[in-house]
């Protein structure tokens, strides 16, 4: 591997056992949640009726803090601005959904389609500046949450919150697919 390569790849090599752990706790909440909105649409959480967005909100803000973690745990500028930009976002967002769950769920369909769309893009952008190993699992992650986002905006199926939260938790999911492919990259190539 060349030395440029190496000074790319060095912020994502320090911790693929971390990265497994995480994605797989990651696809575990976010199936579980998805799952538990399909089941049990009219929960009652938090005193609303908000679905499980509670829930959802409370898994961002605690990824947003992993990332934050991570952030400051690398040892290159880009790794921390990469993954700092994506964790304050989610902690901000996380805790924008948290405590808005006592006005109208529809109010809230924007925010989420903004984070969503955001995130995505946010993603497809960052491996055309950051050399990730197998980009094509973020870039696939990138385009679900445009896709999901586009989906709340345009109603289809429903704005309701049961969606919202499912389409946050299915976002969860293949972000913790991505970290798995991740991990698993860094171990292949011998960094």
């Amino acid at each position: 591997m060349t030395g440029n390569n190496y000074t790319e790849l060095v912020q994502f090599s320090s911790r693929p056992l971390w990265y497994t752990v995480r994605g797989v706790v990651m696809i575990a909440l976010g199936s579980l949640i998805a799952a538990l909105c399909i089941t049990s649409p009219d929960v009652y959480i938090l005193s609303a009726n908000f679905s499980w967005i509670p829930a959802i909100a409370m898994v961002i803000i605690l990824l947003g803090a992993f990332r934050c973690i991570d952030a400051l745990a690398t040892v290159t500028a880009q790794g921390f601005l990469v993954n700092m930009q994506g964790g304050v976002l989610d902690l901000v967002v996380g805790f924008l959904v948290l405590f808005s769950i006592d006005g109208e769920p529809e109010n809230m369909s924007l925010l989420i389609v903004g984070y969503m769309v955001t995130q995505g893009i946010y993603r497809n952008i960052l491996l055309s500046v950051a050399k990730t190993p197998n980009p094509l699992s973020n870039r696939m992650t990138g385009f679900i949450s445009i896709l999901l986002g586009a989906l709340i905006w345009i109603g289809w199926p429903s704005t309701e919150p049961w969606f919202l939260a499912f389409c946050l938790s299915i976002d969860v999911s293949f972000r913790g697919w991505a970290l798995i492919v991740l991990a698993s990259s860094i171990k292949n190539s011998n960094i």
